[in-house]
């Protein structure tokens, strides 16, 4: 009838299927196009899998391979971004956390913000939200310490100049280091290697990339060839240390401060911990 407003609300929020289990390539574009996949289906999985390692959780289902598709995730991605600005980066960092069903919580709460637009994504009350919350913080914490206590040491791999970190993240943060390491050492060929994990985040300076390529990307670390620290490695360390030394006041020490800000769980990969020759 005309001048009888036409109702554009979305359908309601989707269910979760028991018998629905997903398996994508593990990266977030490959949980968007499992979004894109259950909103198709009209359920969402119950449980988000690798590829080649599937599932689990699912009763008497089979298990969906979802194949990443990039213009699928992009439109999964514009669409959320429109809806809730930030709420893409959120989604993406708390599945770095990579705590069991996380994917699960990520994949309810774009779609609660589908159905009824963005009162949901700060809705504290609403599982999926307040867990979303709670890791994207854990993590974006961990990546900003992470900036801070990054110790690069100089290699020569075949007469080439290579900086090296080692770190040991309670979370999977190198997704989200490179913008700040590439702002700073735009021109250094560089590695973060993140132990717990096996990867490697390695940048490397314009001249020597190809057309295209982009300027860091993630590998695994037995890819990755390191070299050996450089011949003056040694002594940088130890003025390292002992600028350190001399800035401290005996005085003003607050243990309890200081592990508040450096927890004891970075002191192995900080050079101004180390003992001297150690």
């Amino acid at each position: 009838m005309r001048g009888v407003p036409t109702d554009r609300r979305q359908p309601p929020a989707l269910p979760v299927d028991p018998h629905l289990a997903v398996e994508t390539d593990g990266t977030f574009a490959g949980l968007l196009c499992a979004y894109a996949e259950g909103y198709r289906r009209g359920a969402l999985p119950v449980s988000v899998g690798l590829i080649g390692e599937p599932a689990s959780g699912a009763l008497f289902g089979d298990v969906v391979r979802v194949e990443t598709e990039a213009a699928v995730a992009d439109r999964v991605e514009r669409g959320l971004e429109q809806l809730v600005p930030g709420l893409v980066g959120r989604l993406r960092r708390a599945v770095l956390s990579e705590r069991p069903g996380i994917e699960v919580a990520a994949l309810r709460l774009a779609d609660a913000v589908r159905a009824e637009g963005a009162a949901p994504a700060e809705d504290w009350t609403f599982e999926p939200a307040r867990v979303v919350a709670q890791w994207s913080g854990r993590v974006g914490r961990e990546a900003h310490r992470m900036e801070a206590f990054v110790r690069f040491e100089r290699h020569d791999s075949g007469g080439a100049e290579t900086w090296v970190a080692t770190t040991r993240p309670e979370v999977h943060v190198l997704p989200i280091l490179h913008p700040h390491f590439e702002a700073r050492y735009p021109t250094l060929a560089w590695r973060i290697v993140d132990v717990r994990r096996g990867l490697a985040l390695v940048h490397t300076p314009a001249p020597d990339r190809a057309p295209g390529e982009p300027a860091s990307r993630i590998v695994p670390a037995a890819t990755v060839g390191l070299g050996d620290p450089a011949p003056d490695e040694a002594a940088y360390q130890t003025m390292w240390r002992a600028y350190f030394q001399a800035v401290t006041i005996p005085e003003r020490r607050n243990l309890k401060l200081h592990l508040r800000h450096v927890p004891r769980r970075y002191w192995p990969y900080l050079t101004e911990k180390q003992a001297p020759g150690g």
